[in-house]
């Protein structure tokens, strides 16, 4: 009976501590946002949508979102800087998608001004599929329109 339940135990600590090919690291994550703010400087819609989960599009359709961060982008101008505020984590369990949730706020530096974005990813648990499921701007840049 000893013998049992010590592989019992010795299987259920093994299960728990899953196959670590599959999870992001900090790292990834992070590479991840410098290569989004990387490939937004030159606002080329193409080479940013592929950051974006296809879960972003539930709401709002991929053409209204690239209208949107077109619009966006011609009020704030180029991206000049990128300030990195706080970031959060959290691990998600449910019948819907089980997996990972970041959530980080920048403070941005614009050519016509500063935005606080609050940029929210996703990772399904078991992948390393990295994806944006939200993108919130807040700037004066916009009070005037």
């Amino acid at each position: 009976m000893h013998k049992i339940s010590i592989i019992l135990i010795t299987v259920f600590l093994l299960s728990c501590t899953g196959n670590n090919q599959n999870r992001v690291s900090r790292g990834d994550v992070e590479a991840f946002m410098e290569g989004y703010f990387e490939n937004i400087r030159p606002f080329d819609f193409e080479l940013i949508e592929s950051f974006y989960s296809e879960t972003m599009y539930t709401n709002t359709s991929r053409e209204e979102w690239q209208n949107l961060l077109y619009r966006i982008h011609i009020v704030l101008g180029g991206l000049v800087s990128v300030e990195l505020q706080s970031w959060n984590v959290r691990s998600n369990l449910s019948t819907s998608g089980s997996g990972t949730t970041y959530t980080f706020v920048y403070k941005n530096i614009y050519e016509n001004g500063e935005a606080t974005e609050t940029i929210i990813l996703f990772v399904p648990r078991g992948t390393r599929d990295i994806g944006i499921i939200g993108h919130h701007f807040v700037s004066n840049a916009f009070l005037g329109l």
